[in-house]
């Protein structure tokens, strides 16, 4: 591509019931290899809780959290394009120096914002355990930074790894963006997530072993739903349509 031309974020609207869609295309997507989808997402689930052992296993575990991310996303993409997928997919992208650099950038920035969420998560916890009144300022203080910050990193992964973008500026950005501007279809999907999170409970949550696949591959067509690519002759930025 010549140099004058710089790839632009596109963010697009959906429907308010777009995630109906997102839940049935992920289903007939996890029907074509639910073995490996379910063996990748116990294993994501083992470093999970591994890295809730120490803080040195829990940075081991944020700076893993992008390389994995993508590759549950690229497995996705090779069941649409026909492909068949393995469990090793999971691992590739660790594979590929092109994305270790935004990547990482992207775990330390994450990993940083969720320091202050994680003290006011201790106070929070503290007047509780006190039985003191929990201050109300600080529970909205809680869930503003909460929401803000996933907002800004919910497509951070998709957008560096398959649009090649690699301005940290402009992923958040763009990331922000395409939450703000699908907010409706977003709660949505949240409120049946929850639904389906709950009728695992007869189950024991043995049925999250079919609904974590299901919601992380429905989230990812979120992604394919909202975003797109456009060539322009000007500076790199997000654009809105």
């Amino acid at each position: 591509m010549d140099k004058q031309f710089r790839v632009k974020l596109i963010v697009r609207r959906a429907a308010a019931l777009a995630s109906l869609g997102w839940l049935k295309q992920s289903w007939h997507i996890f029907l074509q290899a639910p073995l490996v989808w379910v063996l990748m997402f116990i294993s994501l689930g083992a470093i999970a809780l591994f890295s809730q052992l120490h803080p040195f296993t829990a940075v081991i575990g944020i700076l893993l959290n992008p390389f994995l991310t993508a590759g549950v996303y690229k497995s996705v993409v090779a069941v649409q394009q026909k492909q068949s997928i393995s469990y090793s997919d999971l691992f590739k992208p660790l594979q590929e120096i092109g994305c270790r650099a935004i990547f990482m950038r992207i775990a330390a920035l994450n990993m940083l914002a969720s320091i202050p969420l994680s003290s006011l998560a201790m106070t929070l916890l503290e007047q509780h355990q006190a039985e003191q009144p929990v201050s109300a300022g600080l529970v909205l203080l809680f869930v503003a930074g909460y929401i803000l910050g996933w907002m800004v990193f919910a497509y951070a992964v998709a957008i560096a790894y398959f649009l090649r973008e690699r301005s940290i500026v402009a992923i958040m950005q763009a990331s922000f963006i395409a939450c703000w501007r699908n907010i409706t279809p977003l709660v949505v999907f949240g409120l049946l997530s929850l639904l389906l999170i709950m009728l695992t409970m007869p189950t024991m949550f043995i049925g999250l072993l079919l609904v974590v696949p299901l919601l992380n591959i429905a989230f990812f067509l979120s992604f394919n739903e909202f975003f797109a690519l456009q060539v322009k002759p000007t500076d790199e930025a997000v654009l809105e349509v």
